[in-house]
């Protein structure tokens, strides 16, 4: 019924003892007893991620019996209904804690509101708690970017930026809220507005390599490449180490035509990963498209390392050494991808029999 949890779970090989406890008297019909608040919050958002909301909403309302009024519980599970898209019961929960979490739990009844289609009721409900926090920037901030985003998510991209646009002359360089507006604007397509706020955004934040990474995937994603690869060598350059910033150089200086830097970072890349079979066929790629056939061969080794089953990287290594005018090193090259591949198509063996009639 259950299948080993591997969300957010990875600790555990199986479902945690204290679910297994809380799920057996739930099926028996039976009160689970005490219970963590932590655990209960874990218990839900099991259920809810193996698809059980009927049992994971019973869970809910077990947590909140037992503990009416420990906000953090709240805070989570109204996290908890929203991250999962239970929108109606967001809803619900939203109306009933709001005065437990106040800021959280209205930013929560905007994001149901505007998720259940109910767009009138959500800007009459926004207009109604703007005084409620106007004395509290923080406070206001969220409610502002609890809209925003909630108005980013359905789509209603013009209406999002206006709300920002409200908002910023109060609030001034909110960086949540200039976010969102990029965003936006970057969905639409508005290339000149992306540049204006990318810039801004990276004055307020020009140490942070996180927003340079960010700003190079907004600006690749509206096709202003130059923008993208300067965002992400700045990236690198302030230590950002996720791999999928030089990974975004990669693409990003091979996509602008700019061959050798790709292959730089590349190099970089497999030094410090050198078990990617896709960024070795990405470069033996880029090596065929400017028929650079002996650094190709360095990719195509490598490749071979890893998956020694690919038929097509037999074909590669010997247009590779064709190409350099090692005939017999070519031959070789097909005969050992006979060896060890099955050949299923039947190309390694055609291309030895054009290379040795």
């Amino acid at each position: 019924m259950l299948n080993n949890y591997d969300n957010d779970f990875t600790d555990y090989e199986e479902f945690p003892d204290f679910f297994e406890s809380f799920d057996d008297s739930l099926k028996r019909g039976i009160s689970p007893g005490y219970f963590e608040a932590d655990e209960l919050c874990e218990i839900v958002e099991i259920y809810f991620s193996e698809g059980m909301i009927s049992e994971g909403k019973s869970a809910l309302e077990y947590a909140l019996k037992l503990y009416p009024n420990n906000e953090d519980l709240v805070y989570d599970i109204l996290l908890l209904l929203n991250d999962f898209e239970l929108w109606n019961d967001l809803l619900v929960y939203s109306e009933k804690y709001s005065n437990l979490c106040r800021v959280w739990a209205d930013g929560h009844k905007l994001a149901a509101l505007l998720h259940l289609g109910m767009e009138e009721d959500a800007f009459q409900f926004f207009k109604s708690i703007k005084p409620k926090y106007a004395d509290d920037k923080e406070e206001l901030s969220s409610i502002y970017q609890a809209m925003g985003e909630a108005l980013y998510e359905v789509d209603l991209f013009d209406a999002a930026i206006e709300v920002v646009e409200e908002a910023l002359p109060i609030l001034e360089d909110d960086l949540a809220l200039l976010w969102i507006e990029l965003q936006s604007f970057a969905v639409l397509e508005d290339k000149e507005n992306v540049i204006e706020l990318g810039h801004r955004i990276q004055n307020l934040n020009p140490m942070d390599a996180d927003t340079w990474y960010e700003l190079g995937n907004t600006y690749k994603n509206v096709g202003e490449l130059e923008k993208a690869i300067e965002a992400y060598e700045f990236a690198q350059s302030l230590g950002h180490e996720d791999p999928d910033n030089l990974l975004s150089l990669i693409y990003a200086y091979e996509r602008n035509g700019n061959y050798i830097k790709a292959l730089q970072k590349t190099d970089e890349y497999l030094s410090e990963y050198p078990d990617s079979y896709l960024v070795n066929l990405f470069a033996i790629n880029i090596c065929t498209e400017i028929e650079d056939w002996e650094n190709g061969l360095k990719y195509v080794e490598n490749a071979i390392q890893l998956e020694s089953q690919e038929e097509a990287l037999y074909l590669y290594k010997c247009k590779f050494y064709f190409k350099l005018g090692e005939n017999l090193k070519a031959i070789k090259a097909l005969e050992e991808g006979l060896r060890k591949t099955a050949d299923i198509n039947g190309e390694l063996k055609k291309q030895l029999n054009e290379l040795n009639p």
